[in-house]
């Protein structure tokens, strides 16, 4: 068999779960239309059930505050709430803590918090060390920096009260710091993006989805059917929502209720970011992928999925595998550019299909935010190709997560409305085995974008060129390596003076 064969099929192969994943989405996006815009409008409630409010903070003194603060202008009475902060904190977080906690208990909403010795599994320890403390009904889950509106919670509990199978309640994402960077706003454009297709696509056809820790209320009665967190997960959002779904109870989710929450402010934080949540996923896939798949209370179809979600990360492998074997196979002459899958107008109109989607889907979710003005369309090529250079972070992470490696829970800086002087809480992100791998596949694909566009593979060429241009321009390599340049200067020694020679700035 002639070897372009092998080269294609095995570029084939590797693109497919890119393909049904990319697929899967046109599908969710056209489901969102079908979604009841009504939801949560429901009569009110004719009890008032108590209410647990979980937040899970560690060092956060820039965000804290503002986080407790919101609590007091629930639109619920104080007396069915129940503050609990599961607290691992180390630096002035403690204090004010402390502080806010009594402010609340004197307006009359009883509050309390766990606090226990070291960072044991992290933020699903913190939590399940909290969990005794809880009461009530319902708990709504918080991270340190979500900040909550009047109504959130007669929203969310309206929209649990309809259907004994609910199990959660999540609402969207909102951003308090969309406007800081072009960071900021392509993060919270993907999220947006994000959560009008997985979510409300989702909801409207019954198909499960993973919610996310900061934004969510949970049934109490689940929570303790499930044994709350399993202490091995970094993602215990995602292993809380797929055991939520095997136990046979379902999802609601608010699209027009938000809980506010910090964005990413450098695209270094959002990989690190990206690379815990596909190294989890991984992991979890792995772990508990047979109990998923033969989970008889769901149908065959959610299992798959189900399943499939956890696995999402592989499209950053896949992606990679298919590309760089094609191009090799015509570098060193295994494929002619005419045998390339990049040179058939089927496969390269297959593989753009789903762009029109994407970009559909974003116009959608801009406009339900009513955000819909050039000032964000603009943004949407480039967040195209900003999901470009979050592939080998991703991959890196699946990779991980596929070796069992538990890895360590990277959280997220948050910085609140601090000034940015006081930006030294969280110092820079520096170059790391990731860094070390995107550095050399992004001068790899640049290096034979130019050798596949001279054989006319465009397609391919400009894949491989946008990959490894964006790559190396998010790792920021002037900011990274400045700091290592003057350690080399300042340590540089004067063998004729015997001092160390201390270099230009």
């Amino acid at each position: 068999m002639d070897s372009w064969i092998y080269i294609s099929g095995i570029s084939l192969a590797f693109s497919m779960p890119g393909l049904l994943f990319s697929y899967y989405s046109v599908i969710l996006f056209l489901s969102t239309f079908r979604y009841p815009k009504s939801l949560g409008d429901e009569p009110p409630l004719r009890g008032t059930p108590v209410v647990s409010i979980l937040i899970a903070t560690f060092n956060e003194k820039f965000v804290v505050a503002n986080t407790l603060d919101a609590l007091k202008s629930l639109d619920y009475p104080k007396d069915k709430l129940h503050v609990v902060v599961a607290d691992d904190s180390s630096d002035e977080t403690v204090d004010i803590i402390d502080r806010k906690l009594l402010e609340l208990n004197n307006l009359g909403i009883h509050s309390v918090v766990s606090r226990r010795k070291g960072r044991a599994a992290f933020k699903s320890g913190a939590l399940n060390q909290a969990a005794p403390l809880l009461k009530g009904d319902f708990v709504l889950l918080l991270d340190a920096d979500s900040t909550v509106i009047p109504d959130v919670l007669k929203r969310g509990l309206n929209a649990a009260s309809h259907d004994p199978r609910i199990g959660f309640v999540s609402f969207r994402v909102g951003h308090y710091n969309r406007e800081q960077n072009l960071t900021t706003r392509l993060f919270a454009l993907q999220q947006d993006q994000g959560d009008t297709v997985a979510k409300m696509g989702a909801y409207s056809i019954d198909a499960p989805y993973s919610f996310q820790g900061g934004f969510v209320l949970v049934s109490m009665m689940v929570l303790r059917q499930l044994g709350f967190w399993p202490n091995s997960s970094i993602v215990e959002d995602a292993d809380l929502s797929c055991r939520i779904y095997c136990a046979g109870y379902r999802g609601v989710y608010l699209s027009d209720v938000r809980i506010f929450s910090e964005d990413p402010s450098s695209l270094e934080v959002w990989k690190k970011q990206a690379a815990r949540v596909a190294q989890g996923w991984a992991a979890y896939a792995i772990a508990n992928g047979r109990m998923i798949l033969d989970c008889k209370k769901l149908s065959i179809w959610r299992r798959i999925v189900l399943f499939s979600q956890l696995v999402g990360p592989f499209q950053g492998l896949s992606w990679v595998v298919a590309t760089f074997v094609s191009a090799f196979g015509l570098i060193i002459g295994l494929s002619a550019p005419s045998n390339s899958i990049f040179s058939s107008p089927t496969y390269i109109m297959i593989v753009t299909l789903p762009l029109v989607s994407f970009y559909a889907s974003g116009i959608y979710a801009l406009h339900i935010q009513k955000k819909l003005n050039p000032h964000n369309l603009v943004l949407l090529p480039l967040l195209s190709y900003t999901s470009s250079c979050m592939t080998t972070a991703i991959m890196v992470g699946f990779l991980s997560g596929v070796r069992g490696k538990t890895g360590t829970f990277f959280r997220t800086p948050k910085y609140g409305l601090s000034p940015p002087g006081d930006r030294q809480y969280h110092r820079d992100i520096q170059l790391d085995r990731i860094a070390l791998v995107e550095g050399t596949l992004a001068s790899v694909a640049l290096a034979m974008s130019v050798i596949v566009l001279l054989d006319g593979v465009w397609a391919l060429a400009l894949t491989l060129g946008g990959f490894g241009a964006l790559t190396l321009k998010s790792m920021d390599l002037s900011r990274n390596l400045r700091p290592k340049l003057k350690l080399c200067w300042a340590q540089t020694f004067d063998k004729n003076t015997g001092e160390n020679e201390i270099g230009p700035k």
